[in-house]
């Protein structure tokens, strides 16, 4: 079983209540379907009891099941660490997560890496990435730490830099559109339903008929930002399915992740540069 704990902030008020304040919605869900257990000032009690501001709250819940995917020895870049969380630096060519088809990935590198360190709760990738694109990864080292930052697009900033066809003509904007998957690909497109995509960008560089373009994402949808500067009419320098390319290396980086760490009452920072 995991532990966490927090003092109550409010005076006459019900322990359900206390608890939507200091965890997700899906957490506390969570709680309440498993055998997790509730003790406030070390007496179990039920979510409907009242509670006062001070009182010491402990909530016992179940650890994530086994993984069953084999695990890979592999250099992790590691940005930042703590106990709860793990930012690390990924590499193109690399998916985030593993699938049938290509059964190798970010997910297996960082439980090997936390494996030797006698961590074996299981990890959440919070943001992630295509296998093309490099950069700046979020991992929560077991649910709770999962939980707190989820949704991720509400408790995250993640800015990209991308190399882009072309000179904007508008140097900065937002972009809202709606994207829908291609049922007879793995493409995105632009359409009228679909699932809400919004992106803002601004031009930092432009040379040789190319723009450096800061992207700052506000949804996290698949493909978003590589869907996004096609629709302006600028792909992303490499990009084989939405750009005019048969073979190539993407020009998209994650540079930069900030997100508030509630265990440390602290915002964490993190930066690489991406060699353009």
């Amino acid at each position: 079983m995991n532990i966490y704990k927090f003092l109550c902030q409010t005076d006459g008020i019900r322990l359900s209540e206390e608890l939507k304040g200091h965890v997700s919605r899906k957490f506390y869900k969570n709680i309440k379907s498993t055998n997790a257990k509730i003790l406030v000032n070390g007496v179990e009690l039920p979510t409907y009891k009242t509670i006062n501001k001070g009182d010491e709250i402990t909530v016992y819940y179940e650890k994530e099941k086994e993984i069953n995917w084999p695990l890979y020895e592999a250099k992790v870049d590691v940005i930042y660490e703590d106990d709860n969380y793990l930012v690390v630096n990924k590499r193109s060519d690399l998916l985030s997560i593993p699938t049938k088809a290509c059964p190798y990935s970010l997910y297996q590198e960082v439980m090997y890496y936390l494996k030797n360190k006698n961590i074996n709760d299981n990890v959440s990738i919070l943001n992630r990435l295509d296998r093309d694109t490099m950069g700046l990864v979020v991992i929560a080292k077991n649910r709770l730490a999962a939980y707190k930052l989820e949704p991720t697009h509400e408790h995250m900033i993640r800015k990209y830099y991308a190399l882009c066809e072309g000179i904007f003509e508008k140097k900065e904007g937002r972009i809202e559109t709606f994207i829908e998957k291609d049922e007879k690909s793995n493409k995105r497109f632009v359409s009228k339903s679909g699932k809400i995509a919004i992106t803002n960008y601004k031009v930092k560089k432009e040379k040789d008929n190319k723009s450096l373009v800061e992207f700052v994402l506000e949804t996290g949808r698949t493909h978003q930002i590589r869907v996004h500067a096609s629709y302006l009419g600028h792909p992303i320098v490499g990009d084989v399915l939405y750009g005019d390319y048969e073979e190539s290396d993407l020009h998209l980086c994650s540079y930069y992740v900030e997100f508030y760490n509630s265990f440390k009452g602290e915002n964490i920072k993190c930066e690489i540069d991406c060699g353009w």
